[in-house]
């Protein structure tokens, strides 16, 4: 696979703000909740795909069309400490400190740049969980 097939964090922002759209609650503890909430991360896959009304859960191939979602950032949290995978990362922001899918948008697209780097370790690496 080439690596033009891969989209980055400013178009993950943009597949957040497509999925809202379509579903415009936010859901919290899950990618979908009802037929009109999605978390962020079920906001980008709404948008790459049509979705029937009642959810689902989002396959690999979120990760795998986003390959910037393994990389490892810090959390942008106020006196967060956490380091996590970018896909753990926004379900955190999203669940735990209860960002806007609008405030992780535009995180990504101010301070992402889909580079993997190199010695960077996340402090936990249990990936994230959904219902």
């Amino acid at each position: 696979m080439s690596h033009e097939q891969h989209h980055g964090t400013k178009e993950l922002a943009a597949f957040i703000r497509d999925g809202m759209t379509k579903r415009t609650d936010q859901a919290f503890g899950d990618y979908f909740a009802g037929q009109n909430a999605s978390c962020a991360l079920g906001a980008a896959y709404e948008a790459m795909y049509r979705l029937p009304r009642d959810g689902g859960h989002p396959t690999r191939d979120l990760d795998w069309f986003f390959d910037c979602l393994d990389t490892v950032k810090a959390c942008p949290g106020e006196g967060c400490k956490k380091k996590l995978f970018l896909a753990a990362i926004l379900v955190h922001l999203n669940d735990d400190h209860r960002w806007t899918r609008d405030q992780i948008a535009d995180w990504l697209e101010k301070n992402g740049n889909g580079s993997r780097p190199a010695a960077a370790t996340p402090t936990d690496t249990a990936p994230p969980t959904r219902g």
